[in-house]
């Protein structure tokens, strides 16, 4: 055989080989869309210069993520949902390696537009101020679909919460309407942006991503932020109907799985590793989360 011949014949095989190679130093995240920011500037340059392997995001709902996973329309090397239940889906799924385990964690906060015709009231409001706000006819709030995205069902929980705690009847269904209410319904990775642009006038959000984006918020108190595990009984009082399923809240936590359809086992290990150590929990704090709270799932 000529030379020439070995190289053709060789050349699809080198092709094969640094396409490989190229792979091996690439892995996906699929995560909960209101880390956008954290995961693009932050986290996955950071875990591409420390270990050589770069980092694919995408970010969605959590639970249209697991869902997508489970089904088999995507396959990540690494799953980092915020609340327990998008990682349950997947862990019972058998497509999980080991545990999913607390990252992170936040709060929901009350967000608004500095653009908004409300922003004077709301940064003026004390205690339950907000509530009012909220019932005002002109007032626009903006949340997720809570049928593939927690943090929708979580805006829902709140107010639900806030009713309850403020001891307003009715106010959860004044202020959302309907469950899904195409006026107040925006896709994750643009509801913050489309508030930043005075699009709507505020939404109940994830303290983490609100920070983030560096836009004006009021702390809420623990019966409504969803944030403290020993007012867990309290939260339980929140409910939804999802899918044929009665669902409640539990304590905003962020989880880390690695998924056994991984390209790149080691390196998904190693982001999961990433994310819990000390580089990474930096990361998380610059941006506004909280450490991880609780056991792994």
């Amino acid at each position: 055989m000529s030379v020439s011949r070995r190289l053709l014949l060789a050349a699809p095989l080198a092709l094969a080989a640094a396409r490989h190679a190229a792979a091996a130093e690439a892995i996906t995240v699929a995560y909960a869309g209101s880390m956008g920011k954290l995961m693009d500037k932050g986290m996955n340059p950071s875990f591409a210069a420390a270990t050589g392997v770069s980092v694919h995001g995408i970010g969605q709902g959590a639970l249209a993520l697991a869902h997508l996973i489970t089904g088999g329309a995507m396959k990540p090397d690494v799953f980092v949902p915020v609340s327990a239940g998008p990682a349950k889906i997947v862990e019972e799924a058998g497509l999980g390696v080991g545990k999913a385990v607390p990252v992170a964690s936040t709060s929901m906060v009350l967000a608004y537009s500095p653009a908004s015709k409300f922003a004077a009231q709301l940064k003026a409001a004390k205690g339950a101020d907000w509530t009012k706000i909220f019932m005002n006819p002109a007032f626009r709030l903006g949340r997720t679909d809570p049928t593939v995205d927690p943090q929708g069902q979580y805006v829902l929980f709140a107010l639900q919460l806030a009713e309850a705690h403020y001891k307003i009847p009715g106010f959860a269904q004044k202020v959302a309407g309907p469950m899904i209410n195409p006026a107040q319904i925006f896709a994750e990775p643009s509801l913050l942006a489309r508030l930043e642009a005075g699009q709507i006038d505020a939404t109940l959000g994830y303290k983490s991503a609100v920070v983030s984006q560096k836009l004006p918020f009021i702390e809420l108190p623990d019966a409504v932020n969803i944030s403290n595990p020993a007012m867990k009984a309290t939260y339980a009082k929140a409910s939804l109907e999802v899918k044929g399923k009665t669902i409640h809240p539990s304590p905003l936590v962020f989880y880390a799985l690695a998924l056994k359809c991984a390209a790149n086992p080691k390196a998904a290990a190693d982001y999961v590793s990433f994310l819990a150590g000390p580089d990474g929990q930096s990361i998380f704090k610059r941006y506004g989360y909280g450490p991880g709270k609780g056991p792994s799932v």
